[in-house]
């Protein structure tokens, strides 16, 4: 039975939004007493009706609780005792169930030994319910908090696959821009890869892969370091050529936004060049010959542009140059038919 002096702190609510009276409040003092008298009698009446077995609270209300408490969900007396019945649920495949139970335990007895064991099940079961993200930061937390469990590197490789699922979605698009929710939470993943094993198994796939999510969320400069991270860190991987490459498409798609300069794609070209010179890889070397004209084709356009411009103004001598200049250092490209079709003009005005 409820102590008199806890009874004042039950209230009968009238539940109405527009008006939040309380009903005890609304008769006088001298009738409260029977009120509540009555309604405890009528508890006592239906528990001696139906029999206390049947009967008995499954709610658990103690004296200073904010709201009452449900058995069912109460952490068991024992971490080995609530570990077993998290276990359950997770063999059953009831994984929602199964991930609260595990969250139970470690709250409930975070300095147990099976504590690491419940906070890796916990994302075992997020990610058994296709929670990527859930299940990544209750592997992170495993690895943060538990430093000595012995699953560490399967709690890695379940990180870097977890990455790739997240690289691997089509992002929808908004004006040609890729919508970054999904890269950035690879990024995110497959930076904490290399933070918890700097040099292991998936670090230097995790720089090279996360290259490629920010060169497809248009954050070259971001892209470049990890390629430069990878190239320098990482000298013996098999990715160094691959990467080389990479890293120098990277520069030359800057070189297209109207944000960079010309120097990206100076630097580009360069990169090729050393790039066609040095790899053994015979498709590597292909493809950089490839970029490589076509990178000179757009410096040949930049410089005709110059050439046009002094033209205009009427400086022709000015503009022979550059078109010379077109001939010169980019024989290969385009711009060079309409270079000698414009100096010969010019030169005929120049006499004049």
């Amino acid at each position: 039975m409820i102590p008199v002096s806890q009874r004042k702190r039950l209230r009968v609510k009238y539940v109405n939004p527009t008006l939040p009276v309380d009903v005890m409040e609304v008769f006088p003092s001298s009738m409260k007493k029977g009120i509540f008298s009555a309604i405890l009698s009528v508890v006592f009446s239906l528990i001696l009706v139906f029999g206390a077995e049947t009967c008995s609270a499954f709610w658990v209300w103690t004296p200073g609780d904010q709201l009452p408490e449900d058995p069912r969900h109460a952490p068991k007396d024992t971490p080995g005792e609530q570990f077993n019945w998290a276990m359950r649920f997770f063999e059953n495949q009831d994984f929602k169930r199964s991930e609260q139970e595990f969250t139970r335990l470690v709250s409930k007895y975070p300095d147990s030994d099976l504590a690491p064991e419940a906070q890796y099940y916990a994302g075992r079961s997020f990610e058994e319910l296709g929670k990527y993200y859930f299940a990544f930061e209750n592997y992170q937390k495993t690895v943060e908090n538990y430093p000595h469990t012995g699953r560490m590197d399967e709690l890695i490789e379940r990180e870097y696959n977890i990455a790739g699922i997240y690289q691997a979605k089509d992002a929808p698009r908004l004006m040609n821009l890729e919508l970054n929710v999904s890269l950035n939470r690879a990024i995110t993943i497959y930076k904490k890869v290399i933070e918890n094993s700097t040099f292991g198994k998936y670090a230097d796939q995790s720089y090279f892969n996360m290259a490629q999510c920010y060169r497809r969320a248009r954050k070259y400069n971001e892209a470049v370091d990890a390629y430069d991270r990878l190239i320098t860190d990482y000298p013996q991987s098999s990715l160094i050529e691959e990467s080389k490459y990479e890293l120098a498409a990277t520069m030359y798609e800057a070189s297209l936004d109207p944000e960079y300069d010309q120097e990206s794609t100076d630097e580009a070209l360069r990169k090729f060049e050393r790039i066609s010179r040095t790899t053994a890889i015979p498709s590597i070397a292909k493809e950089a010959d490839q970029a490589i004209n076509v990178l000179k084709g757009r410096k040949a356009d930049s410089v005709v542009k110059i050439a046009e411009f002094y033209e205009k103004q009427g400086k022709y001598e000015s503009a022979i140059i550059y078109y010379r200049d077109v001939i010169e250092k980019y024989p290969d490209s385009e711009a060079v038919g309409v270079a000698r079709q414009r100096i010969e003009l010019l030169e005929k005005r120049v006499k004049k």
